[in-house]
């Protein structure tokens, strides 16, 4: 690989990146000061300018986060990779064609690991084949994760600021940064789309739903993720002391909890995060940090607030892989399940016991109908699969289609090898096929070459659309936008086509 240095000059100074096989890379670019000290559970502030030229060659610090596995089956599969860690981690990264004025489509990657784990510099993320593909400037970001990015306590406002959402904050100050800077890169500030998935999908659509964001963002890509489960101000108190007492505390000051360790803060999270929903139903329902609906960031749900309106205009492309939680499952031991603890994890998680067994019954009986496994994973995997994903995805849909802006729906069925095909088309498998990074983890995607067609399809459908706020191409003619009374989808799999969604008895549950 050829390589050498190349200068992009913005309003806070002069950076030195890298070119890389005609890809000019700009790596671990602050675009705001370090959230440290008295600027922890802050919002972002703005950055100071520097002199002279400014090195953009590695990657920044990545947000405080639980260590993750660097072998093993599931290691990188969900954008993990080991990574310098700090509370200074607001940085971002570029990849861009070129530095002129052509003004490309602007792509602003989110990424995913529930808001607590995960950055934007891991491998998987590679934004060079993005670019180089499509001609489109690709940026990689960073925010505050776990208790860091997301304490709602109101001790922390500052009488100007709600509490909560300052990792949200981060996402709104490198949306800013592309405005005022972009454009030195061969952006184009007038055409961003967002994306991401996972966590980074739910970030999207709570970016859809503030106002704060409105005239940051024009296209819109939700990959298993739309955001119908934050938190209020009631289910906030009734989480904080959970969370408190693991620190060992009791209605600290600000002050009190600026003074911590960040490893402290970590370490009751971790504890907190591995506790029984049913011990505390805030954080089993709601997670444990997360979006709080507290009037100015979020003053609704994603779901309302577009209803009501809210970025209208922003071209919307979401869907979801059609058996997203059989991974989740297998990450977290479950290999075997009966019904009767089957029916004890679901309760928690959908309003209770009598729920929970509506709910898998219903799902058993469709199973039988349609010649599917019926054993207690499977059923307990399908419903997880909508209730996290696919139901608030068509939600949405429905949703966003009644308003200007145009929808596409998709839905991937891609089949994983990994654990002899047990996990079907599991969560996090389209993001290698985004990316253009399936090499670095054959054994999740596999090896065959209609793996790297598919990628291709689907590479182009997400730059297309980015750049047109429609994902149709050569190689996919026929993807009409989607309607609530004609729910077209577009599936991605060894069989390319167009369907209508074919399960509304089961999603009908989640509406």
């Amino acid at each position: 690989m050829s390589s050498n240095l190349t200068t992009a000059q913005t309003q806070q100074g002069a950076l030195r990146g890298q070119l890389e096989d005609e890809v000019h890379v700009f790596r671990g670019v602050p675009f705001a000061q370090p959230p440290v000290g008295e600027l922890r559970w802050r919002r972002p502030q703005p950055l100071a300018p520097w002199d002279g030229v400014r090195d953009a060659l590695e990657f920044g610090p990545v947000s405080i986060q639980p260590s993750r596995p660097a072998a093993g089956p599931f290691a990188g599969i969900m954008g993990h990779s080991q990574e310098r860690m700090s509370e200074d981690c607001l940085y971002l990264n570029v990849w861009t064609s070129g530095l002129d004025d052509a003004r490309r489509p602007v792509m602003v990657w989110i990424h995913g690991g529930g808001l607590f784990s995960g950055s934007g510099s891991s491998p998987a993320y590679d934004g060079a084949s993005l670019a180089a593909r499509g001609d489109v400037v690709v940026v990689t970001i960073n925010y505050r994760l776990g208790a860091l990015g997301y304490l709602p306590d109101p001790a922390l406002a500052d009488g100007h600021e709600a509490e909560g959402n300052f990792g949200f904050h981060d996402m709104l100050a490198s949306l800013q940064w592309v405005q005022d800077e972009i454009a030195a890169f061969g952006g184009d500030p007038n055409n961003v789309t967002i994306f991401g998935e996972s966590a980074g999908g739910i970030a999207v659509a709570i970016l859809l739903a503030s106002p704060l964001a409105e005239s940051l963002v024009h296209h819109a890509i939700i990959q298993s993720g739309a955001a119908d489960r934050l938190h209020s101000r009631e289910s906030v108190a009734e989480m904080l002391p959970f969370y408190y007492r693991e620190l060992g505390i009791e209605q600290p000051t600000a002050d009190d909890l600026r003074q911590l360790p960040a490893d402290d803060l970590l370490q009751a999270q971790v504890a907190l995060a591995g506790a029984d929903p049913a011990v505390n139903p805030a954080a089993g329902l709601h997670g444990i940090f997360n979006a709080v609906i507290e009037g100015e960031f979020l003053d609704a749900v994603p779901l309302d607030a577009v209803r009501n309106g809210r970025s209208a205009n922003v071209d919307l492309l979401a869907g979801t892989m059609r058996n997203e939680f059989t991974l989740l499952a297998a990450m977290s031991g479950l290999t075997d399940l009966n019904e009767e603890r089957a029916l004890e994890l679901l309760a928690p998680l959908v309003g209770g016991s009598e729920r929970a067994g509506e709910c898998y019954e219903t799902y058993r009986t469709l199973r039988i109908q349609r010649s599917g496994r019926t054993d207690p994973l499977a059923v307990y995997n399908a419903v997880m699969t909508d209730r996290q994903y696919r139901g608030s995805t068509r939600l949405l849909l429905d949703t966003h289609a009644a308003a200007p802006g145009r929808t596409y729906s998709y839905l991937v069925e891609q089949q994983s090898p990994m654990f002899e095909g047990r996990l079907g088309a599991p969560h996090a498998l389209d993001v290698p096929l985004i990316w253009g990074t399936n090499d670095l983890m054959r054994d999740f995607v596999g090896d065959d070459p209609q793996v790297d067609q598919l990628s291709g399809f689907m590479m182009d459908a997400w730059i297309n659309f980015a750049r047109t706020g429609n994902p149709t191409t050569n190689a996919l003619p026929g993807w009409p936008q989607y309607r609530a009374d004609r729910p077209y989808t577009m599936v991605f799999g060894p069989d390319v086509r167009t369907v209508t969604e074919e399960r509304d008895e089961e999603l009908a549950l989640w509406r």
